[in-house]
């Protein structure tokens, strides 16, 4: 997927929950949309942070 091109993320939750088998309310789909919306923006900022070939996960957060 090329970060440029607009998403459909109504039509991505109906066959992504369609692929898994997983029964979306219509009256929630707008909603699940809005999150995974949400969630591409907080992708977007976190995929701007340089990390090096040697950086790794931590095996405990400490802030």
């Amino acid at each position: 997927m090329n970060p440029a091109d607009p998403v459909d993320w109504i039509a991505y939750v109906d066959t992504a929950s369609a692929a898994i088998g997983l029964p979306i309310d219509p009256a929630h789909r707008a909603a699940v949309a809005a999150n995974l919306v949400r969630m591409a923006q907080v992708a977007g900022v976190v995929d701007t942070v340089p990390l090096a070939d040697t950086d790794e996960a931590a095996a405990v957060y400490r802030p």
